[in-house]
C-alpha cells in the first residue's frame, strides 16, 4: 500500500470514528436515562457497555493519529502497530465494561428491587437505539473489510456485541410483563458474556500481529514468484505485519550465469508482481543464490 493511500485511508476511517463518536455519545446518553427510569440493571449495563464504545472511538482516533505518521529513525517500518495497540486499548475497555457490570449485578442479587411497570416509551427508545447501533456496526464492518482496518473491524465487533446487548435488555423488559424480574440479572450476566467474548476476539487477532504470526499462504507465493523467467526455485518464504502492511521476505534460486544487472532485474521484477498480487503487502525483501536449496 502506497504512501499517499495509506494516508487517505487513514482520513476516511478517522471520519467513520468521529461519526461514530458523536452517535455512541449520544446512544449511550439516552440508554442512561432509560435505565434511570426503568430501575433497569439490564439497560443500565447496555448504556455502560455504549459509553465504553464512545470511549474505544477516543483511543481508535489517538493510535489512527500516531499510525498515520511516516516512518523516521527510530520507527524505519513505520507507525502502523499502533492501530493494532489502540484494537488492544479497545479490548481493555470492554474487561472493564463488564467488571462494573458484575459489580452491579452482585449489588442486585444482594439488595433485590421490584421493577416497576414496563413503560412503552423505553421500549420504543431502545428499538429505536438498537437499530442506530445496528447501522453503525455495517459500516464499520463495510469499511473496515474494504480499507482492510483492524481498528474499525474491532469497532465493529465492538457494536455488534453492543446490539446484541441491547436486544437481551429488551428480552428482560418483556419479561417484566410476567413479572419475570429475575430476567434482569440474568441478561445483564448475558451480556458480560458478549463484551468479554468480543474482547476475546480482537486480543486474538491483535496478538497476530504483535506476534509476528503469519500473514500470507507462502504455496501461491511461491507459484507465483517460480513463474516469472528467470527463477528456476522460491524458497523460505516468510511475512508479517499488520493486516494493511505486510512485510515479506523470500529467497530465490537463479543461473549463475546471470550478469549483477540481470539478477537485479529479476528481484525487482518479484517485488512488482507481489505487491501487485497482494495490496497489502508494503516491502518485499528478495534474496538470490546460485545453488538450489538443500
Amino acid at each position: 500500500m502506497t504512501r499517499s493511500s495509506t494516508l487517505c485511508s487513514s482520513r476516511i476511517v478517522r471520519r467513520i470514528f468521529w461519526a461514530t463518536l458523536a452517535l455512541n455519545l449520544a446512544v449511550a446518553g439516552a440508554k442512561l436515562f432509560f435505565a434511570a427510569r426503568a430501575r433497569s440493571l439490564s439497560i443500565f449495563s447496555d448504556g455502560l457497555h455504549s459509553l465504553m464504545d464512545g470511549g474505544s472511538n477516543i483511543i481508535a482516533l489517538v493510535a489512527l493519529r500516531i499510525a498515520s505518521r511516516p516512518p523516521d529513525e527510530d520507527h524505519p517500518y513505520g507507525h502502523r502497530k499502533f492501530e493494532t495497540l489502540g484494537a488492544m486499548g479497545i479490548s481493555a475497555l470492554l474487561c472493564l465494561a463488564a467488571w462494573e457490570i458484575l459489580t452491579g449485578v452482585w449489588e442486585r442479587i444482594m439488595h433485590p428491587v421490584r421493577l416497576p411497570e414496563v413503560d412503552f416509551g423505553v421500549l420504543a427508545g431502545m428499538f429505536g437505539l438498537m437499530g442506530v447501533n445496528v447501522a453503525i456496526a455495517l459500516c464499520e464492518r463495510h469499511w473496515g473489510r474494504r480499507l482492510q482496518s483492524p481498528l474499525l473491524l474491532a469497532d465493529a465487533e465492538h457494536t455488534k456485541s453492543d446490539v446484541l446487548a441491547t436486544a437481551l435488555a429488551l428480552v428482560a423488559m418483556f419479561a417484566a410483563f410476567f413479572e419475570q424480574y429475575w430476567m434482569d440479572p440474568v441478561s445483564a450476566v448475558l451480556i458480560v458474556g458478549l463484551i468479554l467474548g468480543a474482547a476475546y476476539g480482537i486480543v486474538r487477532d491483535s496478538t497476530m500481529t504483535l506476534s509476528d504470526a503469519r500473514r500470507l499462504d507462502p504455496m501461491p507465493i511461491r507459484l507465483l514468484v517460480e513463474g516469472i523467467e528467470g527463477v528456476r526455485n522460491c524458497h523460505m518464504i516468510r511475512s508479517h505485519g499488520a493486516p494493511t502492511s505486510v512485510h515479506v521476505d523470500l529467497h530465490i534460486v537463479i543461473s549463475p550465469r546471470l550478469s549483477a544487472q540481470r539478477a537485479f532485474e529479476i528481484e525487482n521484477t518479484v517485488t512488482e508482481r507481489l505487491k501487485r498480487a497482494y495490496p497489502q503487502i508494503a516491502e518485499v525483501t528478495v534474496r538470490h543464490q546460485t545453488r538450489m536449496p538443500t
